[in-house]
C-alpha cells in the first residue's frame, strides 16, 4: 500500500481522469451538430473529435483554446456549414463546466489515519 504521507503533493492527468472530458466533448459538439441537421452518435463524433485535434496539434504550438476551436472549424468544414463565433468558442467556453467522474471528489478527500 501506498504511504501518502511521505508525500508532499500529488498530481494528476485531469481530463479523463478525474474529469469527464468525452462527456463535455460530447454535450458541445451534439448540439453544434444538431443546429446544423447532422446526428452522429458518440462514437463517430469522439472519433472525429480526436483526428481533428491530432490534426490541429501537429503545427506549431498554440494554446488549447485555440486548438478546441479549430477543431469546432473541421467540423464545419466536414459537413459544410460556417460556425458561428459563438459556435467556435463553444468547445473551449465549456471546459469550466465539464464535471468530475462520480467517484472523484471523494476518492481525493483527505484521509485520517
Amino acid at each position: 500500500m501506498i504511504k501518502f504521507n511521505q508525500y508532499k503533493a500529488l498530481t494528476f492527468d485531469c481530463y479523463g481522469t478525474l474529469i469527464d472530458w468525452e462527456k463535455g466533448i460530447l454535450d458541445v459538439l451534439k448540439r453544434l451538430l444538431l443546429a446544423h441537421n447532422i446526428n452522429l452518435d458518440d462514437e463517430q463524433i469522439l472519433e472525429l473529435f480526436a483526428e481533428f485535434e491530432a490534426e490541429v496539434e501537429k503545427g506549431e504550438y498554440i494554446k488549447y483554446r485555440e486548438v478546441l476551436k479549430r477543431v469546432v472549424r473541421k467540423f464545419g468544414e466536414r459537413f459544410g456549414f460556417e460556425p458561428t463565433a459563438d459556435q467556435l468558442n463553444s468547445l473551449a467556453d465549456s471546459i469550466q463546466h465539464w464535471l468530475p467522474f462520480p467517484d472523484t471528489v471523494e476518492a481525493l478527500k483527505p484521509r485520517l489515519h
